[in-house]
């Protein structure tokens, strides 16, 4: 491990690839939401089949427009409103100051995608394009101040226009491919969810290296093997690690078994020269099982799954009531498989996460409803964890390109100690266009 950690920066610096995220800052409200479901993703997926013959290799050309709108609601222990009237934007970087937070906002967005491959190397890149609905927004008044007397009356419109990521950009090439022994490695960006599983943790940008290694025991098991380092904050030399090994189709019983671990733990000072900071006080353990029912059962493909997430550096702090919050669980199942006109598919889960199983700017599940972006460590009712509920979500293909997309959240607070009651649903419904 020792070794990674001084090849890791050599390694970024060699490529030219320079990213910064630090743990404590947030997301955008709207990023909060970035991730698709897995029926979604993997639709897309099979829609990059457009490839073009060029230079010895294959390029394969993809994307997708989506229009979303989403309803939602939430209050906290004092029955303050997070959303709608009676709430109270006081993040001026966005918007105008005391400007209330939206219970429904409508999205546009575009992903573009494309993959070149030959014998042995790749690389993949994604832009992404999402922006509010709605006309211009005014530009000739500062907005970061409060708006009074006649320039009230100005037609104020809630679109934006230049709101573009660069989504994946990684390179890879193949080092060894021996009968069914495969060993690849990768380097650049994308998200931890993209290379590692599970529906609660791993939504933080992945900037880093990563080695996969994959051999399959007939009649016995399909192991699978990824070990990764990446860049947290480089301004302090903030390294992660990761790693994740599968046991899959296990004696052909359709079971399989992952267990991974993740290191965020900072052993220094932060850019904000505190040492060792306790929003970096993560090591999370992952058990995960999943059963894909026989063919025969079901008509459908069904899979049935279940996790359980421990965090081994958690300590008792003043804000979790002097108690460790550490642990996190989720199951679920999910019907069909999207691929052409008329397939669909179902995923319901129940999600249970504790305040310090998992780091605020990772939650990648249900998530708490927090639209001000407050941190825990700062406000005992902030944080993105500490929140037990379930998820329903359906989708269907209007035509083999076309596909309609709902769901409905309804989350609270696991623990009432942690930041005082906390209610909150959302309902989505997105049309999908994949070409």
């Amino acid at each position: 491990m020792k070794l990674l950690q001084y090849l890791l920066p050599l390694a970024m610096a060699t490529c030219g690839i320079a990213a910064t995220l630090n743990a404590a800052d947030f997301s955008t409200v709207q990023e909060a939401r970035e991730r698709s479901p897995d029926a979604v993703l993997d639709y897309l997926k099979s829609k990059r089949a457009v490839t073009l013959a060029e230079k010895g290799g294959n390029l394969a050309i993809s994307g997708d427009v989506q229009v979303d709108l989403d309803y939602m609601h939430a209050r906290r222990w004092d029955n303050t409103h997070l959303r709608g009237s009676g709430s109270a934007n006081r993040d001026s970087r966005n918007k105008p100051a005391g400007t209330p937070y939206a219970t429904h906002e409508f999205d546009v967005e575009v992903n573009l995608m494309f993959d070149y491959r030959t014998d042995r190397t790749w690389a993949a890149i994604q832009f992404q394009f999402s922006d509010s609905m709605g006309i211009k927004e005014y530009t000739n008044i500062d907005q970061s101040k409060p708006v009074k007397g006649k320039c009230r009356n100005i037609l104020w419109g809630s679109g934006d226009f230049d709101n573009i990521v660069m989504r994946k950009a990684y390179m890879g090439i193949n080092l060894l491919d021996h009968g069914t022994s495969r060993l690849d490695f990768e380097l650049g960006r994308r998200r931890l969810y993209d290379v590692f599983d599970s529906e609660v943790e791993f939504y933080n940008f992945f900037d880093g290296a990563l080695l996969k290694y994959a051999n399959s025991f007939e009649g016995v098991t399909d192991l699978t093997f990824k070990l990764a380092g990446f860049i947290v904050d480089n301004t302090v030399n903030h390294y992660g690690w990761v790693g994740e090994i599968g046991f899959l189709n296990i004696g052909d019983s359709g079971f399989d078994f992952k267990y991974s671990l993740i290191d965020w733990h900072r052993h220094g000072h932060n850019r904000y020269n505190k040492k060792d900071p306790a929003g970096a006080d993560f090591l999370v353990n992952q058990f995960l099982a999943a059963y894909t029912l026989p063919a025969d059962w079901l008509r459908w493909k069904t899979k049935i799954y279940a996790a359980y997430l421990h965090n081994y550096d958690a300590e008792r702090k003043s804000f979790t009531h002097h108690e460790k919050k550490d642990n996190a669980w989720y199951a679920g199942f999910k019907v069909g498989d999207v691929k052409r006109k008329g397939d669909w598919a179902f995923d319901a889960r129940y999600e249970w996460v504790q305040a310090q199983a998992i780091p605020e700017s990772d939650v990648s599940g249900i998530k708490r409803d927090n639209p001000q972006n407050l941190s825990m460590y700062c406000h005992p009712w902030g944080g993105f964890a500490n929140y037990q509920g379930y998820v329903l979500d359906g989708f269907y293909a209007i035509t083999d390109n076309w596909t309609l997309n709902v769901s409905f959240e309804r989350a609270r607070e696991e623990s009432r100690h942690v930041g005082g009651r906390h209610r909150s649903y959302q309902f989505e419904i997105a049309a999908i266009y994949a070409f």
